[in-house]
């Protein structure tokens, strides 16, 4: 019996072995998902400015000037705010369901993001002197931050787990058809599923085989013909 080399075996487990992901790769992979998060922020702080403007001037009209400042500053607090309270958490919430993403690492980089293009625009428009003038705003601000961080949070968290349970039913689907098609195939061939009954049958009839063999083999030795 010829064999391998002990060589030939070491560099057939080497070329099927597979290989981790390199520094390179990983590094790549994480400045994508940084990119993807940024944008997201950005892009639900101009969306959510966008559906907060139209909000504000529909209630206006309706209701005109609020009485109740302190009402009217709350209001226009939550409207302002409108990207990182529903946009923001509705982008978290697909992309949980399609990547595992952690929920603290996309709140707080896709938050800050839009964060900080509001307050660069801010600073545009009024000066950088109107970020800390109010100090009422700043808290309110910080609060709001917060806020629809926690809120984005547990969108991410919500979408990962709607995400795990659909893998889940999906896993019990394709099992119950592998299990249906093979029930199928054992129907359409004639071999049942069990293998104990089918070796049975296979036992049975080798054994009459054995002995007309066995009766043979006695009538040759004492010089009889066999019976027809």
């Amino acid at each position: 019996m010829v064999t391998a080399p002990a060589w030939t075996e070491i560099s057939m487990t080497t070329e099927t072995a597979p290989r981790p992901p390199g520094l390179f790769t990983k590094a790549e992979a994480g400045s994508r998902q940084i990119v993807l998060q940024v944008g997201l922020g950005l892009v639900s702080f101009v969306v959510g400015s966008i559906l907060a403007s139209g909000a504000t001037t529909r209630i206006a009209e309706r209701l005109g000037p609020m009485e109740n400042e302190a009402l009217a500053w709350a209001l226009g607090w939550v409207l302002q705010r409108l990207w990182i309270f529903a946009m923001l958490p509705m982008f978290g919430y697909a992309i949980g369901r399609f990547t595992e993403i952690s929920p603290l690492r996309f709140a707080v980089i896709a938050g800050f993001s839009g964060e900080v293009f509001s307050l660069l625009l801010s600073a545009g428009i009024d000066g950088f002197e109107s970020l800390v003038a109010d100090p009422k705003v700043v808290l309110a601000r910080l609060i709001t931050l917060f806020i629809g961080l926690a809120i984005c949070m547990s969108a991410v968290m919500s979408g990962r787990a709607t995400a795990a349970e659909a893998q889940l039913e999906a896993n019990a689907v394709a099992e119950k058809r592998k299990a249906e098609y093979a029930a199928f195939l054992a129907s359409t061939e004639g071999t049942p599923t069990d293998p104990t009954v089918a070796a049975a049958p296979s036992t049975e009839a080798s054994a009459p085989a054995a002995g007309e063999q066995q009766q043979g083999d006695q009538h040759a030795e004492q010089g009889q013909p066999e019976p027809e």
